[in-house]
């Protein structure tokens, strides 16, 4: 694809956007109007504005919000999200007014920029969207990217439309990347080697957040085995790993939460073991517990012995493994992890992750190290230190806009 054919047909399909929007967001006014570009702001403009996709993408400004305010504590800042688990995220994070962000049309994207009038424009991973990038661009603002990565799903994509990809990342005045791969990928599809430079992960900067208080205490005989954000094509693995950890000691308990509750009700179905649904009972006398709620894993992997992160062994590209590895927890994924390539990489080499060729290979690994608490004790504890020695990525990428120039001044 070319960038005249794309803006060729944004513009088609532009003046429908309002009859769009009623057919793709039904149910919530406020939502559609923010898509459309109908953001009520009352910040008076001259915003910072952080751009995101979804909730792990959120995840990752808030370091950066939290140093910029630091630096800049009367400059006002937005973020915009693309779905509305960021969007929910989004509104936790302090010094920050969150929104939807406009669809890529022209009318949509002018009147988000009108709102706005940002000063700064920084876009985080690869959300690289050309009609809102044009005319941020154009208004005279600077585009920026931190944590960028492109994965070799997403460089397959781009390599389909390369022309596109390389106009827009020549508007960049700065691109921070998370690993030297990413910034050899950028600089294939375009981007000025001047503005790529290497900062790591925002996402390491992140505190872990304290688990909501539940319900739920473990003894001190019980064993956790949580399987997290559990995606179609891994559940059998899943359920044939819960059969056997259930079967080989009593005192074992599981927690699977599917990343997406709807299907809760599918797993229950195709399994003969007896369930407690977190929804429904929240003393759950099962040894087997069904996470079919949002919110709450984070609570069950700070409870865990041993984690499974899903989205790994189907090809889904990974979730975030730092989420048990915050509480020294170690961690098993599957080989497809290109999502956080570069965190699974960290924790890897720490050797707080080991990675399941197979989804066959799992109950194998998982009894293993059930039977080993020292070697849970220093995996956990290799991935806690991991983590603390590699943050500063939000403060490296921060600093680089202060040096280039890039960071506004206080107020308008």
């Amino acid at each position: 694809m070319n960038e005249t054919f794309y803006r060729i047909v944004t513009r088609m399909i532009d003046p429908i956007g309002p009859l769009l929007g009623r057919v793709w967001v039904r149910g919530d006014s406020l939502e559609r109007r923010e898509r459309l570009g109908g953001q009520a702001w009352e910040g008076g403009g001259a915003a910072i504005w952080l751009h995101a996709a979804s909730a792990g993408e959120v995840e990752a400004t808030e370091p950066l919000i939290r140093e910029i305010a630091s630096r800049r504590p009367d400059n006002p800042v937005v973020l915009t999200v693309m779905t509305r688990a960021g969007r929910r995220r989004a509104g936790k994070i302090a010094h920050a007014a969150s929104f939807f962000a406009p669809v890529d049309l022209p009318t949509p994207v002018r009147r988000s920029v009108a709102t706005f009038r940002p000063r700064l424009f920084l876009l985080v991973e690869t959300e690289l969207w050309p009609n809102l990038i044009d005319e941020v661009h154009r208004s005279g603002c600077p585009v920026v990217l931190a944590n960028g990565r492109v994965s070799r799903r997403a460089e397959g994509r781009m390599r389909w439309a390369r022309p596109l990809y390389a106009r827009t990342l020549r508007r960049f005045s700065l691109i921070g990347v998370q690993r030297e791969i990413d910034r050899q990928r950028f600089l294939r599809f375009g981007a000025s080697e001047e503005a790529l430079f290497l900062h790591g992960n925002t996402k390491l900067d992140t505190q872990a957040p304290a688990p909501p208080a539940l319900p739920l205490h473990r003894s001190g005989e019980e064993r956790w085995v949580v399987f997290g954000s559990v995606r179609s094509g891994e559940e059998d693995a899943v359920r044939s790993a819960v059969r056997a950890v259930l079967d080989e000691d009593p005192r074992n308990r599981v927690a699977v939460a599917p990343r997406h509750p709807e299907r809760a009700a599918a797993f229950l179905r195709e399994s003969s073991i007896p369930w407690s649904r977190w929804s429904e009972d929240r003393s759950p006398r099962s040894r087997a517990v069904l996470v079919d709620t949002v919110g709450d894993l984070l609570s069950f992997y700070a409870l865990a012995d041993v984690a499974f992160v899903g989205g790994s062994i189907s090809r889904h590209g990974g979730h975030n493994p730092l989420e048990p590895a915050r509480f020294a927890v170690p961690v098993l994924m599957g080989p497809h992890r290109e999502n956080c390539q570069e965190l699974a990489d960290l924790l890897e080499e720490a050797g707080a992750l080991e990675v399941v060729p197979a989804g066959e290979r799992l109950t194998g690994r998982i009894l293993a190290l059930l039977g080993d608490p020292d070697e849970r004790k220093k995996r956990g504890e290799a991935g806690r230190q991991a983590i603390a020695a590699h943050r500063g990525a939000a403060k490296r990428f921060v600093d680089r806009l202060e040096k280039e120039g890039l960071l506004p001044g206080e107020g308008v």
